[in-house]
Order: structure tokens, then sequence, then C-alpha cells
């Protein structure tokens, strides 16, 4: 079952879905809460030879130096937002400024807005799930498929949508996300292991 605004409200209220900071008005819709773009931009560089295993997790590349991160202003000198410019084709990981902590009976699903989306901006390619009993901030893989050059302002782009499920029974803290692996991205403030804040 989809929860609906109320229900999604009733959850925060309840103090199990928590979003750090809290959510603003205009960011709840019908169904589902928009996210705000955080900060912190991370881009895989190419590297000519280098090869990665993914079975074996993400730390290799993270401990590597095979990306580049940008760590935008909220204003610069002159007192004007910072905003990051993705090129057409290009891909790059970003973090939500949100810190969102999912309750053991529900499970989000991260999608893009529809808005962004008609000018080819994606936020995930394959990874929409948010594991019950899991927290931090979200990382979004945002891919531009259009023509067009797109500025990313973090705080003023909500460029991200979740929405809640309720499972059919909630999990004990021994199955929630992170309990039999140690979750790798739990508590996560860079988006690749291994990074330094």
């Amino acid at each position: 079952m989809i929860l609906s605004n109320p229900d999604i409200r009733e959850e925060v209220k309840k103090g199990g879905l928590v979003f750090e900071p809290p959510l603003e008005e205009k960011q709840w819709g019908e169904a589902s809460v928009d996210l705000r773009l955080g900060f912190d931009f991370t881009m895989l560089k190419p590297a000519q030879g280098a090869q990665f295993s993914v079975a074996k997790g993400l730390g290799t590349i993270g401990k590597s130096g095979i990306y580049a991160k940008k760590k935008l202003l909220a204003a610069d000198a002159m007192g004007k937002p910072e905003s990051y410019v993705l090129e057409p084709g290009e891909f790059v990981l970003a973090l939500t400024h949100e810190r969102v902590t999912i309750p053991n009976h529900l499970i989000g699903l991260v999608e893009g807005r529809s808005t962004y989306a008609r000018v080819g901006l994606s936020m995930h390619q394959t990874a929409p799930w948010i594991q019950p009993g899991w927290t931090g901030q979200i990382t979004l893989e945002i891919r531009n498929s259009g023509p067009l050059e797109i500025s990313l302002q973090p705080l003023l782009d909500r460029p991200c949508q979740l929405t809640f499920f309720r499972l059919s029974s909630e999990l004990g803290s021994n199955e929630a996300y992170g309990a039999q692996d140690g979750g790798a991205y739990q508590n996560q403030t860079t988006v690749l292991p291994g990074q330094k804040v």
C-alpha cells in the first residue's frame, strides 16, 4: 500500500520516519515528498586501463582518487548562490540535502520528478529503493540525456520525490538494512565508500 500525504505526515509525527532538516510545506505532495538537492557532487573521472569489480564493492573506487568532488557554497563571495552545470551526456552523483530515516515497517522509492525528466534529467539509473532501517542522505545518480546544459542549484532544485510503501510485516532490528552486512551506505555523507568528507 502506498502512503498518502496524511499517512506520511502521521509517520513523521510518530517519529519513525525522519527528515533532517524537517521538510518545508512546499515539499509535501499528494502521496510523496520532494527532496532538495544538496551541496555535494562527485564525478568519476576517465582512467585509461583502470578496472573495478563492482561485486567486490565500491570502496576501491572511493580510495582510488579516480573521481572529482565539488562542494558548492550556499552563497559565493558576492553573495550569489552557487550552481552545478550538467553538460549533455554528463553523469554525476549528488546527495540530497535531507537526511532520511526509514522505519522498519516502510520502504521508500526515490524517483525523478516529471518537470526535470522533460528536459532529459534522470535521478537514478537502477537503484530507486530506500530499504527499511536505512538512514542517511540519498545519493542521486543524475544523468543529463537532453541536448541542453542544465543548471542545478542546491536547496532551490527539488529534482526527486520519495514515495513510501507499507510492508506486509515489520522487520526486526536484525533484519533491517545493514543488520546482516553492516550496511555500506548506512549514515552516508559521501556518495562512495572510502571518500573523505
